[in-house]
């Protein structure tokens, strides 16, 4: 039996269990016990559930290292979710919100170091990963202090707000210079180098007010933040390898990302930071709306666009490499075999054979063909008989 279907029985087992618990709560007085006994288990249950997909990474070893994280990733985040649902029969209520802050905010910074490692792995980008490992983990530092420093005794309300408003800027920054850097070094694009100065501009400047309890209009640390954060999609956008319309909308959502810029830079300037003024009647800001609407469309074309082109990729790993024989009838002696992919020979009368399987590719944009119902790509529009085999 596979590690999945262990994982997947055990899963089942736990929730079937935390609904007995659940129904003896009606019966037995100490409610108490059995709705925490009962929570243990769907947590548990949850806990294995999100094993089982990451469990599927150690089957490859290009993408063994992210599963190995990611089942570590979760003892920790069980444990304090544990300890937030049994915390309250020792200590007293108080601390319950605290260990379940923790979890919280353990499960989420995990979450992005994971999908940090994994982007890191798929786009060959180690340097993505570096910068946000390195930024989720000053924001977990700065948002457990969030939570603790008030039940620590070490301050009121003031350094709590403080320390959680670093812990996000940490993190937004972090981001930006994170995606400013994807694809390096095998995309060249020296402008990204632009977008990660700015990033860290606006972390110090951001430390610098909120420490020191700034009041000024902050209008450079906003347009800092608007260079690191254009900077770092129009990166995104130019790393994807796209071709034919994918790359023309690619493209074109850049551009619009860019007239986002403009406008809310030239807003952001004469507004003091968006303080002044209304900014939904003027003309600036009616036109940054418009742009914003169109970039976030481009965005999402994108994103459908990445989707449908792993879907290729999927067909293409698990139809076409996975074929090891074709069920072939011998022209010669009509003797029936199959006949491996390569070079082979009839066990009848010995005819040569040497076969090849390809994916159908469209000719002008090489888009994936295979399964496709339609007589047309559905990228450019080249008729489906025009295709070429891939190489």
């Amino acid at each position: 039996m596979s590690l999945q279907k262990r994982l997947f029985g055990a899963m089942l087992t736990l929730l079937g269990l935390a609904a007995c618990a659940g129904v003896l709560t009606i019966f037995v007085p100490a409610r108490d016990v059995l709705w925490r006994i009962a929570g243990t288990l769907v947590l548990a249950g949850i806990a294995i559930g999100f094993a089982i997909p990451i469990s599927w990474k150690l089957d490859k070893e290009q993408t063994r290292a992210t599963g190995l994280a990611g089942l570590a990733a979760i003892v920790p985040a069980f444990v304090l979710y544990l300890i937030a649902m049994w915390i309250g029969l020792v200590s007293g209520f108080s601390l319950e919100w605290e260990f379940a802050a923790t979890a919280f905010h353990y499960t989420f910074c995990a979450a992005v170091a994971l999908v940090a490692l994994a982007i890191g792995e798929k786009t060959a980008s180690p340097l993505f990963g570096m910068v946000l490992l390195i930024a989720v983990g000053a924001a977990f530092v700065a948002g457990l202090g969030g939570t603790w420093v008030q039940t620590a005794g070490l301050g009121g309300f003031e350094p709590q707000a403080k320390l959680w408003a670093t812990a996000w800027l940490f993190f937004w920054t972090g981001f930006a210079a994170a995606i400013s850097v994807i694809g390096f070094p095998r995309v060249r694009a020296p402008w990204r180098w632009l977008g990660v100065l700015a990033a860290g501009i606006a972390l110090l400047m951001g430390l610098w007010g909120i420490w020191n309890d700034l009041r000024d209009p902050p209008v450079w640390f906003i347009q800092s933040l608007l260079v690191a954060g254009t900077v770092g999609v129009c990166n995104v956008l130019n790393a994807l390898e796209f071709k034919g319309v994918q790359r023309f909308v690619s493209l074109a959502t850049m551009g619009m990302i860019l007239i986002c810029f403009a406008l809310a830079s030239y807003i952001n300037l004469t507004t003091a930071g968006f303080q002044t003024g209304r900014i939904d009647e003027d003309l600036p800001g009616r036109l940054l709306g418009a742009s914003s609407i169109v970039s976030i469309c481009g965005l999402l074309a994108v994103v459908i666009f990445v989707a449908a082109n792993r879907r290729a990729a999927s067909v293409h790993t698990g139809a076409i490499r996975e074929i090891r024989a074709v069920r072939i009838v011998c022209p010669r002696c009509a003797t029936k075999l199959d006949a491996p992919v390569g070079n082979s020979r009839c066990g009848g009368c010995g005819l040569l054979f040497s076969l090849q399987i390809s994916e159908p590719r469209c000719i002008k944009c090489e888009y994936n063909l295979l399964d496709l119902k339609a007589d047309r790509c559905p990228e450019c529009g080249t008729p489906v008989l025009e295709s070429v085999p891939a190489s």
